[in-house]
């Protein structure tokens, strides 16, 4: 695909003759011919959306584009809202046409008053076509794939702020729904004895078995829409978890969180000096900022040093 898309931008939507030189009794040169005009509905529409990213980001191809930068299109997206119109093409519709900025009808987004209506209906037009081509790609391009490792999805992802809230929000819907239909439960192996022990600084408490068992997988058993979120093991105990053993699980985890066992969180100041009321409450504990991060949560989280 990407070498697809290298092509493309070289010399697109026209008919590409290479030479192939083959080795035999005598050297001949055949052409390979490429007409685009053969490909699929999808590949074109890949190719608008190439071509409606270039129209976005350069400032000399159109003369609205140097009306607008940043700032400028966050406020025409958020103008275009839902709870603005029922819907974008009713919006583009209700937009002011003529060649002169409109500050009166723009009054709340002073980042479009000094810009001709024309150029701003324009630019949203873009806008929704853009939004909706993107839309029809999901299902043909891999955009799990990290920043560097395609040119195509990089190239994509550098107009995603042009992407319409409704767009966005449509595939982040479907994404979740397809991270809940999986019926698959993971098990969870407890050891009580071990739990109970007190001398090992809670390396062993329910919490800390429980996550390190799940916390690989975190992002995908927390968004199950099952009634529970993992099969409970105890160990020596035979125990068959019908719902008892998880809920158990559950209190003693809960139980864990709120001790001195874990550093995750601290006793209140009431209950810490035993004076006034609410002395039984536990608050967020606060790390320094200069305490490394370990790299299993960076991992997680993806977080950033």
């Amino acid at each position: 695909m990407d070498s697809v898309f290298l092509l493309l931008e070289r010399q697109k939507y026209q008919q590409i003759t290479t030479n192939i030189t083959t080795h035999s009794n005598e050297q001949q040169n055949q052409l390979l011919e490429f007409d685009f005009s053969q490909f699929s509905r999808s590949f074109h529409d890949l190719l608008t959306v190439i071509d409606v990213i270039n129209a976005l980001i350069d400032k000399t191809k159109k003369k609205s584009n140097s009306h607008f930068d940043t700032y400028a299109d966050l406020q025409l997206i958020m103008n275009s809202s839902p709870l603005m119109s029922p819907s974008f093409i009713e919006f583009i519709n209700s937009l002011p046409t003529e060649s002169i900025p409109n500050p009166a009808y723009y009054k709340t987004y002073p980042s479009l008053w000094h810009i001709p209506a024309i150029c701003i209906q324009t630019r949203a037009k873009l806008l929704y076509h853009f939004s909706m081509f993107v839309a029809k790609l999901v299902s043909i391009v891999d955009f799990s794939l990290f920043p560097g490792q395609s040119i195509l999805i990089d190239k994509i992802r550098t107009a995603r702020a042009y992407m319409l809230y409704a767009t966005k929000f449509q595939l982040f819907s479907t994404t979740l729904a397809v991270t809940t239909e999986s019926d698959d439960m993971p098990t969870v192996n407890f050891d009580t004895v071990r739990a109970s022990a007190i001398v090992d600084h809670g390396l062993h408490t329910m919490f800390s078995q429980a996550y390190e068992q799940l916390h690989n997988d975190t992002h995908l058993t927390f968004r199950k829409q099952n009634d529970r979120l993992w099969s409970a093991q105890y160990l020596a105990i035979h125990s068959t978890d019908q719902g008892g053993p998880y809920r158990d699980s559950i209190s003693r985890i809960c139980s864990d969180i709120c001790s001195t066992q874990l550093p995750l969180f601290i006793l209140c100041p009431n209950g810490r000096t035993n004076s006034d009321l609410t002395r039984d409450r536990w608050i967020p504990n606060v790390f320094p900022l200069n305490k490394p991060i370990l790299n299993r949560v960076k991992k997680q989280y993806r977080l950033d040093n």
